[in-house]
């Protein structure tokens, strides 16, 4: 039965209405969801129409044209989301995967919502109310404090007579790799990770990986996948690119990272399942935080330590003209700096709800967070177009990693066993904390 006939009956025994409804009302089963997945599908490729947020589409590019075309107001797609979210709201499953599949699904419809108010100038009451309806996670605070510690280690770190700041921007700028090396290296570490994880995970036979070097970019790096295992790993060579990003960039964007998991999830879950609702995936939603989080995690879970540094003293180092830097040295400020990840958030915490301009939340990264003028502007510049999304890359890292450890221990094999079970569940946010305690 579809979806219009199903509302028809259940419209007769008065369930719109709220009062008790037959079974068949309210049973969920594969050709409902699909029904639902389909709706989702068709509002949110008008949604895009209004969102300048990037997506990816993997279903029929008629699909795209149709909605592109459509004239349909925001206010009239909030109206349909609103009426899709209290439909499915009707339904129920013993199933469990058909469970998780409508539970996140209308995690992935509240997230438009919220989205779609936002951009007609709803703002919600607080920043943990807009990351918990959009990115299903419930974000930790970090006081200032917190971050001044972590400074001070730094302090001790990089010793100099100049406020920190500028120290740290000094000896940062040692290890940027030169904009006409850029290409080289990227692609010496993008192969080096593909190698790794191809060691563990089973990728379409058939897949490909190429960096194009672009400008006028929020990110430093983003990944288009283009579909059928290919995709494009787009670097803004418009930012500096220190060394130990290269291997970060390599992971993040291609291997085990956005492009090894988007082109597994298209062969497993959208192809071998028949699990239509992933064949449209938005940048703001749930998935958001397992997709960054897993592709944060991505470089710890292909290279130790000691991998690291020997691989980047052999072949990056040279290859960038970088042999003479303090590469150890250089890790411990990257250790603190990982933590120091989270002034992100509290910036945007403070420049989204608590009134701070933007020159000032600048002037904030760069003390508390010690990024350089440049890079803190940039990161400003991110929030201000994705708002809370900067919470899927630092907590989201913290979420993946602290499950699959927590999971696995210390085997290597296990880790990246549980790592393939994450992003081909595909897993929730919620899920995690849950399963963590938090």
């Amino acid at each position: 039965m579809r979806l219009s006939q199903l509302f028809k009956r259940c419209r007769s025994v008065g369930l719109v209405a709220g009062l008790v409804s037959a079974f068949f009302c309210t049973q969920l089963s594969a050709d409902t969801i699909d029904d639902f997945a389909d709706r989702f599908i068709d509002l949110g490729l008008r949604f895009q129409n209004y969102d300048s947020s990037a997506y990816l589409f993997l279903g029929d590019d008629a699909l795209v044209t149709e909605a592109k075309a459509d004239d349909v107001s925001l206010s009239e797609l909030l109206v349909s989301l609103e009426r899709l979210h209290e439909e499915m709201s009707a339904y129920q499953t013993d199933d469990a995967v058909l469970s998780k599949r409508f539970k996140d699904l209308r995690g992935r419809v509240i997230a438009m919502q919220v989205r779609g108010k936002i951009l007609s100038g709803e703002i919600p009451r607080d920043f943990e109310t807009e990351a918990k309806l959009t990115f299903d996670v419930t974000v930790p605070h970090h006081s200032e404090e917190h971050f001044v510690e972590l400074a001070q280690r730094l302090d001790a770190l990089i010793p100099g007579d100049d406020p920190l700041p500028k120290r740290v921007e000094r000896f940062r700028d040692e290890f940027v790799i030169p904009p006409s090396k850029l290409k080289d290296v990227l692609s010496v570490a993008i192969e080096e990770c593909r190698r790794r994880t191809k060691s563990y995970l089973s990728l379409p036979q058939d897949e490909h990986a190429e960096l194009v070097l672009v400008t006028g970019m929020h990110w430093v790096g983003f990944t288009v996948y283009e579909g059928n295992s290919f995709s494009n790993i787009l670097l803004n060579q418009e930012v500096p690119v220190h060394i130990e990003r290269a291997l970060e960039l390599g992971c993040h964007e291609g291997y085990p990272g956005h492009h090894a998991h988007a082109s597994m999830l298209q062969e497993e879950v959208i192809n071998k399942r028949g699990w239509k609702e992933y064949e449209l995936i938005q940048l703001i939603g749930p998935m958001a935080v397992m997709n960054e989080g897993a592709a944060s995690y991505a470089v710890d879970l292909a290279f130790t330590r000691s991998e690291r540094l020997a691989f980047e003293r052999k072949y990056l180092l040279p290859l960038a003209g970088l042999e003479k830097t303090d590469l150890e040295r250089y890790y411990h400020y990257i250790d603190i700096i990982d933590e120091l990840n989270y002034a992100r958030t509290e910036a945007a915490r403070k420049y989204l709800y608590g009134g701070m301009s933007f020159d000032d939340a600048v002037q904030w990264l760069i003390d508390f967070g010690l990024e350089t003028r440049g890079t803190a502007t940039q990161r400003m510049r991110f929030i201000d177009a994705q708002r809370a999304y900067v919470v899927t890359y630092n907590y989201g890292k913290t979420l993946v990693k602290r499950y699959v450890e927590q999971e696995a221990g210390e085997n290597l094999d296990a880790r990246w066993e549980v790592f393939e079970r994450v992003i081909l569940t595909p897993m929730s946010p919620s899920e995690l904390e849950s399963a963590l305690g938090i």
